[in-house]
């Protein structure tokens, strides 16, 4: 599928506005507080730049085990004498996880789940936090 960067609609909002929860009796601020993730959720409702989000998801492609696969055989076909040897070998990197691969303004932008830890400070793993203070929320169930 092809977009053009003018047909891509962005859509721009707070994706959790804490207030407005809480004063609709879903308070979960203390539930994200717990797990230090107040810092992500301002990060989130921080400013959006409509172009270069453009310009990065139009040019938007996904490079996991397929791809590293399809980039394999590529480099056989116009090369035969590599068949059988590895990434390396070939003169590619090493394939380490899944990303998305972009670019913005002509500066090439990868992105992957490290990445993503690095710009919120978290762990890659899961963390439990046991003994919340509002141990009566109807909400906890279903956070949980």
């Amino acid at each position: 599928m092809s977009l053009e960067e003018w047909e891509l609609i962005v859509q721009v909002e707070s994706p959790i506005d804490f207030l407005s929860l809480a004063h609709h009796g879903c308070d979960l601020r203390g539930i994200y507080q717990a797990q230090g993730l107040m810092d992500y959720f301002g990060m989130l409702n921080g400013p959006t730049y409509l172009t270069l989000v453009r310009h990065f998801w139009v040019r938007a492609q996904l490079y996991d085990q397929k791809a590293s696969k399809l980039e394999m055989d590529e480099k056989v076909l116009i090369d035969p004498s590599l068949e059988g040897k590895t990434r390396e070998e070939m003169g590619l990197e090493p394939f380490r996880c899944e990303e998305i691969r972009s670019s913005v303004l002509g500066i090439p932008v990868v992105i992957s789940v490290d990445t993503i830890v690095g710009v919120i400070r978290r762990a890659s793993e899961g963390r439990y936090v046991f003994g919340l203070k509002n141990k009566n929320s109807s909400w906890i169930p279903i956070v949980n």
